[in-house]
This record gives C-alpha cells, sequence and structure tokens, in this order.
C-alpha cells in the first residue's frame, strides 16, 4: 500500500482481501471450537471469540493509524521504535506472564499481549533504516553483522524466553539480505540451520548429528576471498573426490 503527500490511498487489494480471508477463517474456526450451543455474544470479552473480535477490529483501527502517519516519522523515529521493543522484551524477564510454557506475555487486566509481535515491526524498520543509509553497504561484511546484531538481540531475548516459534520469523530477514545482493552461502546456512531446527524436533538429536557428520564430510574445500573493501566472495565450494 502507498500513500502520497495528498493522503490519498492507494490500496493493495489483493493484499486486503487475502488479509480479511485468514482473519475471517480464523475466527470462524475459534467461534466454532468454543460456542457449544449456549446463545452467542459476540463481543463477550470472557469467551476466546470475543475476545479476538475485538482484537481484530482493533488491528482494522490500528492499521487505519499507521497508513495515515507520514513514512517520514518512522524513518525518524526507527531508531527509537526498535529500543522502546528491546526494552519491551527485557521487562518480560521481571513482569512476564508464562502462557503455554513461554514467558512471552504481559497481563494486563483480562487482556494478555505479546510484545515479540511489535519487536518484528521495529527490527523491520530498524534494518530498513540501516540498510538505506547512503553510508552502509550490505557487501560489506562489517555493515553485514552490524545489520545482523540488530536482528539477534531480540531474536534471542525471545528465545530466552522459550519462545522458539517466533525466534524462527527473524530468519525470514536473511532473505532480504540476498535480494540485497550478499553471498548466496549466507542464505544457505539459514536455510541449513532452519532444516536442522526443525529436523531435532522431528527426529532424534543423534540421528540429526549423523546425517550432518556425513553431509559436512563430503566437502573437501570452500574457497573464498576478501577484498580491500571487506566484501566478501565464495570463490569455489569443493566437494571430495573432484580435483
Amino acid at each position: 500500500m502507498s500513500l502520497n503527500r495528498n493522503r490519498n490511498f492507494k490500496f493493495d487489494w489483493i493484499t486486503i482481501i487475502l488479509f480479511l480471508l485468514l482473519i475471517s477463517f480464523g475466527w470462524i474456526n475459534i467461534l466454532s471450537a468454543s460456542a457449544q450451543g449456549e446463545v452467542l455474544s459476540y463481543l463477550d470479552m470472557s469467551t476466546p471469540y470475543g475476545k479476538q473480535l475485538v482484537f481484530i477490529l482493533f488491528t482494522v483501527l490500528l492499521i487505519i493509524v499507521v497508513l495515515s502517519i507520514e513514512a517520514k516519522f518512522y524513518e525518524r523515529f526507527a531508531s527509537i521504535i526498535y529500543l522502546i521493543s528491546i526494552m519491551s522484551l527485557l521487562g518480560l524477564f521481571i513482569f512476564g506472564k508464562t502462557v503455554n510454557g513461554a514467558t512471552s506475555w504481559y497481563g494486563i487486566g483480562g487482556f494478555t499481549l505479546q510484545p515479540s509481535e511489535f519487536a518484528k515491526f521495529a527490527t523491520a524498520l530498524a534494518v530498513a533504516k540501516y540498510i538505506s543509509d547512503l553510508q552502509t553497504n550490505i557487501k560489506n561484511i562489517k555493515d553485514q553483522l552490524k545489520t545482523a546484531l540488530i536482528i539477534f538481540i531480540p531474536a534471542f531475548l525471545i528465545l530466552l524466553q522459550n519462545d522458539a516459534g517466533s525466534t524462527l520469523v527473524y530468519a525470514a530477514f536473511f532473505f532480504v539480505f540476498y535480494r540485497e545482493g550478499v553471498p548466496q552461502l549466507y542464505l544457505m546456512l539459514v536455510l541449513s540451520v532452519l532444516t536442522l531446527f526443525i529436523s531435532v524436533l522431528k527426529f532424534s538429536v543423534i540421528l540429526v548429528c549423523i546425517i550432518v557428520k556425513l553431509e559436512i564430510g563430503s566437502y573437501d574445500k570452500i574457497y573464498y576471498s576478501i577484498d580491500h573493501n571487506g566484501i566478501f566472495n565464495i570463490m569455489q565450494i569443493r566437494t571430495k573426490g573432484n580435483g
């Protein structure tokens, strides 16, 4: 979606329709699982479907507010928004509420608030601001490490809260790096780590370790170079048996 200086909205209707379909499907499933033949009160906050409907209505209002704000605001205050999100994640270690084994929620009255969702938005803003800086060259190792650190800090804090699912979402940022021109090796490493993580959950740790050992053993040498600008380049990956 885009917003010009005259504040005339140009909606991406495909995205909007998909969004509405997804939240409607999710809410109907919650309603069907929660309702047991009683008279329904859709805005009843004591029921799961009532809470979810209020959240949906609040989200629609929030979307309108976000779109009504100039893009320059987000660019100017991206760092502050990011720091606030980090502070909210740190606060969970003191004031957090444990839900389903994850201490990643704030209990506010009858509501629960998960700051990791806002941290994703804040991290995306911070990464976008840093990458768009004229002094940033994403192909430079120093800038790659700084960008990775911006992503790593909230991801690590969320992982410490025993919320591995939300942590995995941060791996999606590396697809942005690849789009910006970083070596394909980074994308391969992230996909490998994700595959290992999911495999450990699905299969035994010993079996996964054996497979990894066999896979790593198939490589003989990896040739790379770092030029005077600090740009990292993969030159060749040679497997055993290939001279």
